[in-house]
This record gives C-alpha cells, sequence and structure tokens, in this order.
C-alpha cells in the first residue's frame, strides 16, 4: 500500500469530518483499536503506516471502504480567485479538506453515471478600476446567454454551465471561495451555508466573479468580484428601468419588492443604487442609519420571503439516478449523501432482478408492496418540501 497516499487521505478525511486528532483517538478506542494522538500523527506525516486491522477501523469511524484510502484522488484544487478570509489556519484546512472530498464525490458519481461535462472555463481578465467589473458581467451575461431578467437560481445557473456548487458548513468566519479542479480546470464555487436566501446568491455570484476578474490589487479585486454579483444579479439596464436613473428618496417598501425579484439583499441594492449614481452618497449613507435605527440590518424585511431555489441539485439528482438504475446502492446514497434518509425497502423496484422478484411473489403480496410504494409517493407529493403543487404559481416564462 502507498503509505504517503494513505496519510493524506486519513488526514484529508479527519479534517473534512471536523475531528481533532484526539476526537479520532477517541473515536477508535470506541471500536477496540488504541491509538495515540502522536500514533495517528505519524500516519498522517507518512513516517508509519496503519496496520489492516486499524486501516478497517479507520474506515468503520469515517464511513467510508477501506478502498478509499489506496484511492488515486484527482482532486487537488487551486484556490487562486479567492485569498481573503477570517479562518485560522486550522479552519482554512478543514474548509478546503471539506471541499475536496465533496468534490470527489462529484466525480465519482459523474464517472458511474459516464457524464462528460462540456465545460466552459472562465476566463480571467485583468480590469484597472472596479467600474469595469459592470463590462464583465454584462459580457458574460451575452455569453451564457441569460438576457437581463431576474436569475431564478445562481446555484442552478452555475451548474448548468459546468460549475461545481458546494455549500460549506456554517462558519462565521467564513462565507465562500471559489477555485478550480486543477486537473480537469473544472470550476467551483462554494457558499457557507445557513444563511439568508439573498446573501447566498451574492456570495455565489462574487465568488464566480473572482473567476473572471482580477485588479493589481486584491482590495480592489474583491469590491469588483462585489460589483460584478451586484451587475450579475440586477442588470444596469433594469435597475434604470426599476429605479429610474436620479432619486433623492427611496421607500423601504419599494426596495423590499425589489428585492423578493431580484434575490438582491436591500443593503446589496443601496451599494448598487450609490455605485450607478441613481443616488447620492450622503442619501446612501442615510439608507443604512435607517436601517440601523430600525434593528434591520442583520435581519432585513423581506428576506423569509423570498422564493430562490438556491440548494445546489445537480449532484444530489445525479445520486438519485444512479440508485436508480443500480449503479450503487443504498448504502453508497448515504455516503455521497449524508443527510440522506433511507427509505423502506421494498418501496420501490431499481433493477431488473427487484422487478423479477416482485413479480415471483403471491398477488398479495405483491399488491401490498405496491399499494405501500404507492402511499409513500402520495406523502412524498403532499410533504410541503416536495409538493410542485403549491410552487408552480410562482414560475415565470421569460421570452
Amino acid at each position: 500500500m502507498d503509505n504517503i497516499m494513505i496519510g493524506d487521505r486519513i488526514k484529508r478525511k479527519r479534517l473534512s469530518a471536523g475531528m481533532s486528532l484526539q476526537d479520532l483517538a477517541d473515536k477508535l478506542n470506541g471500536s477496540g483499536i488504541r491509538l495515540s494522538k502522536a500514533a495517528l500523527s505519524n500516519y498522517e506525516t507518512k513516517k508509519t503506516i496503519p496496520n489492516a486491522k486499524t486501516l478497517w477501523a479507520l474506515a468503520k469511524v469515517f464511513g467510508v471502504s477501506m478502498e478509499y484510502f489506496v484511492r488515486e484522488s484527482e482532486t487537488a484544487v487551486s484556490l487562486g480567485y479567492r485569498k481573503r478570509s477570517g479562518l485560522s489556519k486550522q479552519r482554512h484546512d478543514q474548509v478546503v479538506a471539506f471541499i475536496q472530498e465533496e468534490i470527489e464525490k462529484r466525480i465519482e458519481i459523474d464517472t458511474i453515471l459516464g457524464i462528460e461535462s462540456n465545460i466552459a472555463v472562465p476566463t480571467q481578465r485583468e480590469i484597472g478600476k472596479v467600474e469595469d467589473a459592470e463590462l464583465i458581467a454584462e459580457r458574460v451575461r451575452r455569453e451564457w446567454p441569460i438576457g437581463d431578467q431576474p436569475i431564478a437560481s445562481v446555484s442552478a445557473l452555475l451548474e448548468d454551465r459546468g460549475w461545481y456548487v458546494i455549500q460549506s458548513p456554517n462558519e462565521d468566519a467564513f462565507d465562500g471561495l471559489a477555485g478550480f479542479v486543477e486537473k480537469s480546470h473544472r470550476p467551483f464555487a462554494v457558499s457557507r451555508s445557513g444563511i439568508s436566501i439573498d446573501r447566498m446568491r451574492l456570495n455565489l455570484m462574487h465568488e464566480a466573479g473572482h473567476a473572471f476578474l482580477i485588479c493589481a490589487e486584491e482590495k480592489l479585486t474583491e469590491k469588483a468580484a462585489f460589483r460584478f454579483a451586484a451587475a450579475m444579479l440586477f442588470p444596469k439596464a433594469k435597475v434604470f428601468e426599476e429605479v429610474g436613473r436620479k432619486r433623492s428618496s427611496l421607500d423601504l417598501d419599494e426596495l423590499v419588492l425589489l428585492k423578493k425579484k431580484y434575490g438582491l439583499s436591500i443593503q446589496a441594492m443601496a451599494f448598487r443604487l450609490k455605485d450607478l449614481g441613481i443616488i447620492s452618497d450622503s442619501y446612501f449613507t442615510l439608507v443604512f442609519s435607517y436601517l440601523n435605527q430600525l434593528g434591520l440590518r442583520i435581519q432585513e424585511p423581506g428576506s423569509q420571503d423570498l422564493t430562490f431555489q438556491e440548494v445546489p441539485m445537480t449532484f444530489r439528482r445525479y445520486v438519485y439516478r444512479a440508485r436508480a438504475e443500480g449503479l450503487i446502492s443504498e448504502q453508497d446514497v448515504t455516503r455521497f449523501l449524508p443527510d440522506h434518509t433511507a427509505r423502506p425497502e421494498g418501496l420501490g423496484p431499481k433493477t431488473s432482478a427487484d422487478i423479477k422478484r416482485l413479480l415471483s411473489l403471491p398477488k398479495e403480496e405483491r399488491e401490498s408492496i405496491l399499494e405501500a410504494a404507492a402511499s409513500a409517493a402520495v406523502e412524498d407529493y403532499a410533504s410541503s418540501e416536495v409538493n410542485l403543487g403549491e410552487s408552480v404559481d410562482d414560475l415565470k416564462e421569460y421570452p
């Protein structure tokens, strides 16, 4: 076995799971394997290699097969699009390990299904001033193409363009980052979970912005990425059409309605109107002072009513497709999707062998199983999480 590969895989899996060396030692102890932090550190630094019994115990703790530790990884990533972060080195390493794990899962399921995405690798351009980000956003909207209409889902838009979109665990010091898989040059964008929909949309589009532009100064690059994100979410032509070219005052209810239409926070919208010269710097300051006085900076009005779908769907859909085609087991589904709730056995045949077994059963037993499957489907349809009936009216068609 490749001791270098095994050490890297143990460390990455431990970090992505948010475990310290002591946490891992304690869990192994619960499996009957007594190891010290020093011994585990020696594995990770490639000074020693675990025996088969220890490797089996590690696989059990991490919920993977032993093959995981010797599988060649294709998930070296470059994080060149975003360098600023409030994370400590330990937390940064944990986030990177988590991203690598998530990307590896996506590569694996793509391989299982034989999916080859046509990836349009973003071209990063150096710009001289923040305002040039507006032109970059207009170019991207033309090339994708999405016109100047509201973006129903930033996550779906990026996924449709071949990006991996990942939600990371909620971490106060981390909002997001972007980069690409070094081997395939496939871009990815990561946003922190557990935040409002409008903030997540801005995060994802801001991270995508780093793939398209860069400035000589890092501080300007951050500002330009936010300008790009705002221009993508609320195009300049639409801003002038909706708000006008000059305003001396704004109405909070007006901004809430625009927020619901474009999925951009009121605070980000205020920046947008200032950047486009629609409101003055002094009135911009007044807007934030007003929001502060009402206690609306943290919890903006209208955030709970946003209907934009920003949960990445492609990977989850591919996992369920692989299960339906009998290419992976229910256990594999849980490995790919830790939040997945396993269905009871017998509610739906997945392979031809399952169908043959079902048809060979006595009529009463066969009808009982089919009735249970039908009841489960009705319950799913009635669930607020999957009921499409309530959301059909919210869908908009654009020319």
